[in-house]
């Protein structure tokens, strides 16, 4: 490592040092392009940089193997592991071996709990499926047709088997071809019950693009649930997917989530900041890790020991653009960040939605995250009040209905004003009124 490289090297590990004083950040001998990481305890880590499989089996002594180039890691149990489907070690990544080349194309891996035989893989527009620890792979049945008359692309995006190998949960971005030289994206989730045969769709992501699923997980069973929405949002799930209730948004680009051993402590990672939940996502505290660093992938032994990877500002080298980057250990589960860089966020107490353009009748629902009381008010764009709902006892969800026939076309606003015994919340959207 040149002079000029491990000066800009050390000066960074050292301005994260500052404000993470019991953080650890590991003593790789390369900082190039951290993307994945997985660790079977804490002496055996693996991290993917962009020269190949990093590994320690003590946690000091790092060895490289570039044979491979993977951009995925993933352990089912503590020996068997793939890098995307094709490669896998049966030894706890000691050894790493070629597998079904030919139908193991997938990128993505995952087992349920428990399982070392039976798991699933995602190639770019199909699901394949191993019943032997991923020695060979068989495509499943096509996914349902979610656009007929049109033809049409389903990419999966992400899979999980909470508990058995049958029930399980697939993220997709499904795209409906207009015509050439124009598409129709929209992302929506699939679930099935006899082992990937046969999906259900679940249409919401189809007409609500606030929904968006991407990443998903059920950390304990098949009842409790999180998924991301696009790239700023997290939903939870109490019911199995019947029903989504928005737990956090307004979030950076989301690049991981991670639930280490229940479905109360979790943590989401995305751009330069970290928000973590004790309470099933109830509460989060926001906490940075610095102000100019992005945080990458992570994964958690348990609810106090975890990884992460990074990188750092750009920089130039050789007149070259340059990130260094950087793979981090907490002990403590991220109680070493600084209590300055720590702020609690607010929970979202209430959902609201509505059409964006109304002409008679202006229908608002409502989700609640709490009992308590609940007043709605219309105005116009100058501000003067229209209509309005007094204070009422509210429980769980419900609608109220604006009479629009009488009023001038034009943008209103509802606001909505909610107090409650977990806290009090005002909430404003935006409709266009037409003839």
């Amino acid at each position: 490592m040149s002079r000029l490289k491990l000066t800009t090297v050390l000066a960074f590990v050292l301005s994260i040092s500052s404000v993470l004083a019991s953080w650890e950040i590991l003593d790789l001998p390369t900082d190039r392009g951290f993307t994945a990481i997985w660790a079977i305890d804490e002496q055996s880590i693996f991290a993917i940089g962009n020269q190949g499989l990093w590994s320690t089996f003590d946690g000091n002594e790092w060895v490289l193997d570039n044979t491979y180039q993977p951009s995925y890691i993933y352990f089912a149990d503590d020996t068997l592991g793939f890098l995307w489907g094709s490669i896998l070690t049966i030894d706890g990544g000691h050894t790493w071996q070629k597998g079904d080349t030919v139908n193991g194309n997938v990128v993505r891996v995952r087992f349920a709990r428990g399982q070392s035989l039976v798991g699933y893989g995602l190639g770019y527009d199909y699901v394949s499926k191993t019943t032997d620890g991923g020695w060979h792979w068989s495509q499943l049945p096509s996914l349902p047709d979610v656009y007929p008359g049109f033809d049409e692309i389903i990419s999966p995006g992400d899979i999980c088997f909470p508990e058995d190998p049958d029930t399980g949960y697939l993220t997709a971005i499904c795209i409906k071809k207009l015509s050439e030289s124009e598409i129709e994206p929209h992302a929506s989730y699939f679930i099935t019950e006899d082992g990937g045969q046969t999906w259900t769709l679940n249409e919401e992501g189809l007409w609500n693009d606030d929904f968006n699923p991407g990443y998903i997980a059920f950390p304990e069973n098949a009842t409790v649930g999180y998924m991301t929405g696009g790239s700023d949002k997290l939903f939870k799930t109490t019911d199995g997917g019947v029903t989504w209730d928005t737990v956090l948004k307004d979030l950076p680009h989301i690049a991981s989530i991670c639930y280490p051993k229940t479905d109360q402590v979790g943590y989401v990672f995305g751009d330069s900041l970290v928000h973590k939940t004790i309470d099933g996502g109830k509460t989060w505290r926001m906490g940075y890790l610095t102000h100019d660093s992005i945080w990458g992938h992570s994964h958690f032994l348990n609810d106090s020991v975890g990884f992460v990877t990074g990188k750092g500002p750009e920089i130039m080298f050789a007149s070259m653009p340059y990130y260094p980057g950087f793979v981090m250990k907490t002990t403590d589960g991220l109680l070493g960040i600084a209590e300055e860089d720590w702020e609690n966020v607010i929970p979202e107490l209430v959902e609201l939605g509505t059409q964006a353009i109304f002409s008679d009748e202006f229908v608002v629902s409502y989700s609640l995250k709490a009992q308590g009381r609940l007043k709605a008010s219309l105005y116009d764009a100058a501000g003067r009040e229209v209509e309005t709902y007094g204070w009422n006892n509210v429980r769980s969800s419900g609608t109220f209905n604006f009479n629009g026939g009488g009023l001038a076309s034009g943008v209103y606003f509802v606001k909505v004003e909610f107090n409650s015994t977990e806290g009090n919340q005002i909430k404003t959207i935006r409709a266009v009124k037409v003839r």
